[in-house]
């Protein structure tokens, strides 16, 4: 397919001779008005030209009234064809005159001449009257105009032709190879035009070799966007290796937590395991897939709000799925910032498995805060979740009661039975009390035989201590199984101290459970007693 074809030709003549018409006809009218006009004024001429010549003869005939030498002055005018008719006259009335063939129109003007002395130049004598013949004159006149516009447009239209041939051997026809040629140059080919003969010192010489330095910098970039190209691929192949292969969970989160891209290994850790193609992976509320998304959701929003491209990492559980364990993983954010676009900008999340590690931690935890035989809150733990527990009955309005639990024979148990069976009654019993509060209470294991207590209560309740305290008692004197179909018995003597009656503070609470605990040691045993300020009762022998 050639890109110009003979149209160009078409073209270049259409306007070429369109250009020379326009001129010609402009030309024509305009050289044909002048033509006209000089030609006309040419006849006026000769007509003075004439007249001076018979000026001399007229003068004579009309000086001496000589009629007949008058007439051959008319015949001389006569025979002149630009002149229609003439008219002698004297001052003494001598008149001569001749008319052509056909009236004179009243429209045609006489042109006067005076006639004067041959002897005073100051004298007049007579007049000479001529009438152009206006019609031969305007006929001559168009008659050579035609002629020379006749001329005029032929030559425009040698002009014309000459210039389309010469425009089209040097402009047209070398610039149609020109663009012939490039046209069947593609992308990448080591093919070049060829200057065309004549042409190699002159501007399509200059274009021809543009062109090729051209097409040898398109195809160097062409060269240079394949080698990148392929290291791009090779380089996209990697990361998607990597990206597909890590044992890490990585993705990508909007600003509206939307995780718009994830690898597989995100999927699994999120639970997505029934998706194969990442690609279909449609968005999701990234915060959805844990345990506590409000959590979440508060720590992305204010690692939105630092300033600049840090690192922010937290450990968190996954949602439990049915029939799952729990999972927890460790999540690692940074900013993927768009400097021209902010509003565009993610986040990049990696997550780590982290539940054997958790395990490990919340195992270390467990057994820093709870006592080894009784799975019971140790001292130290119970007396920390005491402070909460109080400060969370204040904000809900209730009393706060704490009993110190010593159990009664349980020493004869430990020296009749044995330390083996001395567990088995301090692990039921733990068992037992433990079954009787909630889990917002505080159960702990204060010392060797002793428990500590902490509940709210409704202030309305007036013996919702009492109530609690007799039933928790009556479970503890129930008989415990030690083995080998023996049972052993334990009582249990409970002090009792009251927030906010007896102190808001917890240790001085505890301090009086202990000694309201003491006074029942030492009055009887296995009941319970308030505090009392008045009662400061010592310790007492178990």
């Amino acid at each position: 397919m050639k890109i110009l074809s003979k149209n160009v030709h078409i073209r270049v003549a259409s306007g070429v001779a369109g250009g020379a018409l326009i001129f010609s006809i402009i030309a024509s009218i305009a050289w044909f008005y002048i033509s006209y006009h000089q030609e006309v004024d040419r006849s006026r001429n000769q007509i003075k030209q004439i007249i001076i010549t018979v000026e001399q003869t007229a003068s004579i005939a009309m000086y001496l009234g000589n009629k007949e030498l008058a007439e051959e002055v008319l015949r001389g005018l006569e025979a002149n064809d630009i002149i229609s008719a003439a008219r002698l006259t004297s001052q003494d009335g001598l008149s001569a005159s001749f008319e052509g063939e056909g009236d004179l129109k009243q429209s045609e003007i006489a042109v006067i001449f005076p006639i004067r002395s041959p002897f005073n130049a100051d004298e007049i004598v007579g007049d000479l009257l001529i009438y152009p013949n206006q019609t031969y004159i305007e006929d001559n006149a168009i008659s050579l105009a035609k002629i020379q516009v006749t001329v005029l447009l032929l030559y425009s239209v040698i002009i014309a032709f000459l210039t389309l041939i010469i425009v089209n051997r040097i402009l047209t026809e070398p610039l149609k190879n020109v663009a012939n040629r490039f046209h069947l140059i593609t992308p990448g080919d080591t093919t070049r035009i060829d200057v065309p003969i004549g042409h190699q010192d002159n501007e399509i010489g200059a274009l021809v070799s543009d062109i090729n330095q051209l097409l040898d910098a398109v195809n160097k970039q062409i060269d240079n966007e394949r080698d990148l190209r392929s290291q791009t691929e090779n380089l996209s192949k990697k990361f998607r290796f990597i990206f597909e292969r890590a044992s890490a969970g990585i993705g990508l989160i909007d600003a509206s937590n939307q995780l718009i891209v994830a690898n597989p290994a995100l999927l699994r850790l999120l639970g997505q395991t029934f998706i194969v193609d990442t690609d279909r992976f449609s968005k999701t509320d990234f915060t959805e897939f844990f345990n506590d998304h409000q959590v979440i959701s508060e720590f992305i929003e204010d690692f939105w709000a630092k300033p600049g491209n840090q690192f922010s990492a937290v450990d968190i559980q996954l949602k439990h799925k049915v029939r799952a364990a729990d999972r927890w993983v460790h999540c690692l954010f940074s900013k993927v910032e768009d400097i021209n676009n902010p509003d565009d900008s993610l986040l990049e999340v990696v997550l780590y498995d982290i539940t054997e590690r958790a395990e490990r931690e919340q195992n270390i935890i467990y057994e820093a805060e709870h006592d080894a035989i009784t799975q019971l809150l140790n001292r130290r733990a119970g007396m920390a979740k005491l402070e909460t527990s109080v400060v969370e009955a204040e904000k809900k309005e209730r009393n706060f009661a704490i009993l110190m639990i010593d159990l009664d024979g349980f020493k004869f148990v430990n020296d009749t039975y044995g330390h083996d069976a001395g567990d088995k009654v301090i692990i039921e019993v733990a068992h037992r009390i433990k079954q009787f509060f909630r889990g917002s209470d505080v159960v702990a294991r204060w010392g060797g035989d002793e428990f500590l207590i902490g509940f709210s209560y409704n202030p309305n309740y007036q013996t919702a201590v009492s109530d609690i305290a007799t039933d928790l008692q009556f479970q503890i004197s129930q008989p415990i199984e030690i083995g080998h179909e023996q049972t052993a018995g334990v009582g249990s003597s409970i002090g009792i101290s009251l927030y906010p009656d007896d102190d808001v503070s917890i240790s001085a609470l505890i301090e009086q459970a202990d000694e309201a605990m003491y006074y029942v040691k030492n009055n009887g045993k296995n009941f319970f007693h308030f505090y009392q300020a008045e009662k400061s009762i010592a310790p007492a022998t178990k």
